[in-house]
């Protein structure tokens, strides 16, 4: 059975079919139930994703009400990903060059090899922050701290946060803002972070918006990393022969992850927001109107048309670290896999977290133990492979 619209479509054991009907019957359609107008085709998307009245935050909620008087408003709203107008443009490109010029970390760290379910799951969601982290050269001690404030950051971002939830987050964002701040003035003028800081500096931009930025460069590889990571792992699940292959060669769990990027994407969904009307596709969309642009269903109509994969975005907010994100994540399933992770055991009762717009497995109901007798690999935070 296909979903009934594309939020459920992200959960749906296999809702590739549906996009594809969907970017062919219904390109630009309004969802009355959703209260969204639905854009699906690569000519739509980029055309809202172009368009200058088409905003990723709401005029009136720039920051989520619960937050906003705390740091944890304050570090959300200084991240370029949150920004339109001269403050994303004069940034952006700043920090995109910085992480081009970056270079993988000589010795990567990981979370602890997990060995039981549900810490698979949470594997997932800190190993992407873990190499990020140690990307922008943070010594393993300042990784694990930052791990452990994201988790409590993103969890006050959550509409049913509580007020003792919404504490630790703002506790949580002033300790990321501090340390990243602390991390970005040790550096030497001839860094990548150390000529982002001077740039920034000539271009009249504050460190501690870089420094918030940085934070924001783990927050971004969350859900994003964690789907790109299981849905990796799903894919070598379902191919035992290259489930094999890949346990002994870190080069096959890098092309899965290229493949999966495209073809089973962790990011399915984004929004924008319209200050004024856009006329788009025969229809005049109202200003306030929020548009869903189902990345998902682009990817599915061209799977191999873009360098970059739609499930990284497109236009001015589109992600500059597609390539990094990509690499870890096959790195990151390798470790995995040579520590002993049976991917075979993963795919029988497989879920999905109950998320709007990133699709991320949910291994903490496999059911049968992943874990191979006999294979051992790393098992420490600092150990990695290959």
């Amino acid at each position: 059975m296909l979903p009934a619209d594309p939020i459920q479509a992200v959960t749906h054991p296999d809702p590739y079919p549906y996009y594809r009907m969907l970017a062919h019957e219904r390109p630009l359609y309004h969802d009355p139930t959703l209260s969204l107008w639905i854009a699906s085709t690569p000519a739509g998307i980029s055309a809202v994703l172009d368009h200058g009245d088409a905003r990723v935050r709401p005029a009136q909620e720039p920051v989520p009400p619960a937050l906003r008087d705390g740091a944890a408003g304050l570090l959300f709203g200084r991240f370029v990903r949150m920004r339109d107008g001269p403050g994303h443009a004069g940034l952006k490109p700043l920090l995109a060059d910085c992480l081009l010029a970056l270079r993988p970390a000589a010795s990567p760290c990981w979370p602890a090899l997990p060995r039981g379910l549900p810490a698979l799951d949470d594997f997932l969601d800190d190993a992407p922050v873990y190499t990020m982290a140690r990307h922008l050269g943070l010594a393993q001690q300042a990784v694990q701290a930052c791990a452990h404030d994201l988790r409590r950051f993103r969890a006050a971002l959550d509409p049913a946060a509580g007020a003792d939830s919404i504490a630790a987050g703002h506790a949580a964002a002033a300790r990321l803002q501090s340390t990243l701040i602390a991390h970005l003035d040790a550096q030497a003028d001839g860094t990548p972070l150390g000529r982002l800081r001077n740039r920034a500096a000539r271009a009249g931009i504050e460190p501690a918006v870089i420094a918030a930025n940085l934070a924001g460069l783990l927050f971004q590889s969350c859900e994003a990393g964690a789907g790109l990571i299981g849905n990796t792992l799903v894919a070598l699940g379902r191919n035992p022969a290259l489930a094999a292959q890949a346990r002994h060669d870190a080069r096959m769990c890098l092309r899965m992850a290229a493949h999966a990027a495209r073809h089973d994407p962790s990011v399915h969904n984004t929004r924008r927001y319209l200050r004024a009307p856009i006329a788009l596709g025969g229809h005049v969309l109202p200003a306030g109107a929020t548009v869903l642009l189902v990345l998902a269903a682009a990817g599915a109509l061209q799977p191999g048309e873009r360098d970059t994969p739609w499930t990284f975005g497109a236009g001015r907010h589109a992600c500059p670290g597609h390539a990094p994100a990509i690499h870890a994540a096959g790195l990151a399933v390798a470790h995995l896999l040579h520590g002993g992770l049976d991917p075979a055991a993963l795919v029988p009762g497989l879920r999905y977290r109950p998320l709007p717009n990133a699709r991320v497995p949910r291994f903490g109901e496999a059911a049968s133990n992943p874990w191979r007798a006999g294979l051992s690999g790393p098992s420490s935070p600092g150990a990695a492979w290959p």
